[in-house]
């Protein structure tokens, strides 16, 4: 597509500094994602407005679109009144086939689990998937790039959702950070799913009113009025939030309820689909909170109008993502080391309890993030302390904090923990002192290749560190 042809597109009020025509392929509000074929779009109300254009200039953007004109830019510019109107009719013409049905995820805990589980189960019955998150953009399973946010602006969704085959669906998540800086835009979504809601990234939304306000707007804002909405009906409270957004119209779906649910006994799962009950031998997913997001991932597939009895015949297939209960057998010690990501209170608490076997707690190695909510320090060492056999604790990414005062803050609620500041030299420690059938979790990274201290990104995986180890 070619610069000169944007008048006919969007209603543009005045171009600037355009004296040569230039093809491009895509638009991006993200200047860290220009190259030559990408134009900027820009909103004049963001802050660091220098900062950022003069990145989109050094990255070789063919134009800017923004709603106003910067003196100091020496590349087209093309003048819009309405930024988010024009930005959209925009996408609609570069990408003309939008995705089959849409699905987003949101949850302070399980949303990259429901994700994956949905577009596994999608992709053994042969339909296209493409699916955004944490781990980053994958098409049929495949990953085909890295997201440097959980939840990317709205053009990025437009991007990776569009595929020009039938059928074709799109799943994501949706953080809070996102859901508050309406990154989601006017993307169409036909189902919206919340797997459960506690205490998280108070840094930035400063109380727990306003991180639920931000889940919430999923559903009252984004969510289309003849779209689903798929809520855990083990979440407390949630019947004032249901009875709202089934005043504006939308349909309500539970799961955890006995029409979706699981249910294990004598060894065996059985699930509850609306009336009928499925007895499934084979399962690689064991933990309760692993079954709940796998109730909230069903759900969905039949909501999308996918064959229950299909469904059911993929379960004994599904995987957990990178990551997530990531399983290492100890053989030399009969032990097993699991790397999760666990980084909140809740997700912390969920797993120590559920690999609590015959009163056997679990050994941990953990930290808490620099930067970043320092509520969840204390609540974070009072679970380990109360649900941890042998508590490690250590750095996860500092980032500009003092790594030090991290711990500590930890360790007051904690105190019989072991500190140990460099994190490999705490997976080495806490492997040499597991025992005989004894469980050890390494929690709060998960599927991160980095550690972050100050403005240095250094290579650490804990899987890796874990596999040479042993």
């Amino acid at each position: 597509m070619l610069l000169s042809n944007l008048s006919k597109l969007i209603d543009v009020k005045k171009i600037y500094c355009f004296k040569y025509d230039k093809h491009f392929s895509s638009i991006t509000s993200n200047s860290k994602l220009v190259n030559k074929k990408t134009i900027f779009i820009f909103d004049k109300n963001t802050k660091s407005k220098k900062i950022y254009i003069e990145e989109a200039i050094k990255n070789k953007s063919p134009a800017i679109i923004s709603n106003k004109y910067f003196k100091f830019i020496n590349i087209p510019q093309f003048i819009v009144t309405d930024i988010n109107l024009e930005t959209t009719v925009l996408l609609k013409n570069i990408y003309r086939k939008l995705p089959y049905k849409t699905v987003a995820v949101t949850g302070t805990n399980g949303k990259t689990s429901v994700v994956w589980y949905l577009s596994q189960i999608l992709s053994k019955l042969n339909y296209n998937t493409c699916t955004s998150g944490t781990l980053g953009f994958f098409r049929n399973g495949k990953k085909i790039n890295d997201t440097n946010l959980t939840t990317p602006a709205y053009e990025e969704l437009y991007k990776y959702g569009y595929y020009p085959k039938e059928r074709n669906f799109f799943i994501f998540e949706a953080s809070s950070h996102a859901l508050d800086q309406n990154r989601i835009g006017n993307y169409p979504i036909d189902i919206a799913a919340i797997t459960n809601i506690s205490h998280d990234h108070l840094d930035y939304h400063k109380n727990y009113f306003n991180y639920k306000k931000a889940k919430f707007k999923l559903f009252t804002n984004h969510l289309s009025q003849r779209g689903y909405a798929v809520i855990n009906a083990r979440i407390k409270n949630i019947s004032n939030f249901v009875k709202k957004i089934n005043k504006m119209g939308i349909k309500t779906k539970f799961f955890g309820k006995k029409n979706i649910c699981f249910e294990v006994k004598n060894g065996y799962y059985n699930l509850y689909l609306n009336k009928n009950r499925y007895k499934i031998k084979k399962l690689n997913l064991h933990t309760k909170f692993e079954l709940e997001n796998l109730e909230c991932a069903i759900l969905c597939c039949l909501l999308l109008k996918i064959n229950e009895k299909k469904i059911v015949n993929t379960l004994p297939y599904l995987r957990n993502p990178i990551g997530r209960l990531q399983t290492i057998n100890y053989y030399k010690k009969k032990s097993k080391i699991i790397i999760d990501y666990a980084h909140t209170p809740d997700a912390l608490k969920k797993i120590l309890k559920s690999l609590t076997l015959n009163k056997k707690k679990p050994n941990l190695v953990f930290g808490c993030g620099g930067n970043r909510d320092k509520h969840k320090r204390k609540q974070m060492g009072i679970i380990a302390n109360n649900y941890a056999a042998k508590v490690y604790i250590t750095d996860d990414n500092p980032r500009y904090e003092n790594p030090l005062l991290i711990r500590k803050n930890i360790l007051k609620y904690c105190p019989n923990a072991y500190e140990i500041p460099d994190r490999k030299k705490a997976i080495i420690k806490a492997i040499q002192d597991i025992k005989k059938n004894e469980i050890l979790i390494v929690a709060g990274k998960g599927h991160e290749k980095i550690q972050i201290i100050k403005n240095k990104e250094l290579k650490f995986d804990d899987f890796q560190i874990v596999k040479k180890i042993i």
